[in-house]
């Protein structure tokens, strides 16, 4: 296999860094330096790093809570070397097969789980499920009842129909709710409500940028989206970039309900 695929296998890291401990000549095999990321390497070959031997890599389980900060992708590696969530994985917490468990766009912050056990990240992103993503979202303005109602019932977006399970006010979005009583034939009807108003969103789907896209179908623009919860499983006070490893009970919490 390539010699940078090995290192990934091995423990050393996302694949962006272990490219660049080839690059700076960190890596040797069979005792003569190697800077080529494409150097072919066998299971004999002997393989180290600043001196040290690489171990083989080993089939440990982990899940891992992140509250993701803007400007990082979802994405084990990018072509054009923007930063990726796995580059906010302790070394001490990374292994092999290690992915992020669904989607937030870079502009977008809060819950991300990662794992390298295939049938939980199936389990969690997988609509058939029904695992449910509570996202709180700050809009450029309210939302009339008639746009809840749209979000409810479905909106067509890039990928198909959209579903909202639920679309609740907080915070101030609570003092912008349009007000639904009759108003006198000599007055014209607002444009539409205004100011910045707070919902919480949960989504029982996983389409590319859905929260934003449905959004903009009733004529919104997403202003901050911030992901506080997965199935049982919520993002506490874990501080923006930090990551931490679930236990087994908090994962299949993460993975129902």
């Amino acid at each position: 296999m390539p010699l940078v695929k090995r290192l990934v296998a091995g423990g050393a890291g996302s694949r962006r860094r272990a490219a660049a401990l080839i690059i700076e000549g960190s890596v040797s095999v069979n005792g003569r330096p190697a800077t080529n990321l494409n150097h072919p390497v066998s299971a004999s070959d002997a393989v180290s790093v600043n001196g040290q031997p690489l171990a083989q890599a080993e089939k440990r389980i982990v899940y891992l809570l992140l509250n993701k900060p803007r400007g990082y992708l979802c994405a084990v590696s990018d072509s054009r070397g923007r930063p990726t969530v796995l580059d906010l994985v302790p070394d001490a917490l990374r292994v092999a097969g290690l992915v992020p468990v669904g989607r937030l766009d870079a502009d977008s912050t809060g819950l991300l789980l990662l794992s390298n056990d295939g049938a939980f990240v199936e389990r969690v992103t997988h609509p058939r499920y029904g695992v449910v993503k509570e996202y709180d979202v700050l809009l450029d303005r309210a939302l009339w009842p008639r746009d809840q109602a749209r979000l409810l019932d479905g909106v067509e977006i890039e990928g198909g129909l959209a579903r909202a399970l639920s679309v609740s006010p907080m915070g101030n979005a609570e003092s912008h709710r349009p007000r639904t009583a009759q108003r006198s034939a000599s007055r014209p009807a607002p444009a539409a409500p205004r100011g910045e108003a707070r919902y919480t969103v949960e989504l029982a789907e996983g389409k590319k940028r859905e929260v934003r896209l449905m959004m903009r179908a009733v004529g919104r623009r997403v202003l901050r989206l911030t992901r506080v919860r997965v199935g049982g499983l919520r993002l506490g006070r874990l501080p923006s970039g930090s990551v931490r490893e679930l236990s087994a009970q908090e994962a299949r919490k993460a993975s129902h309900g």
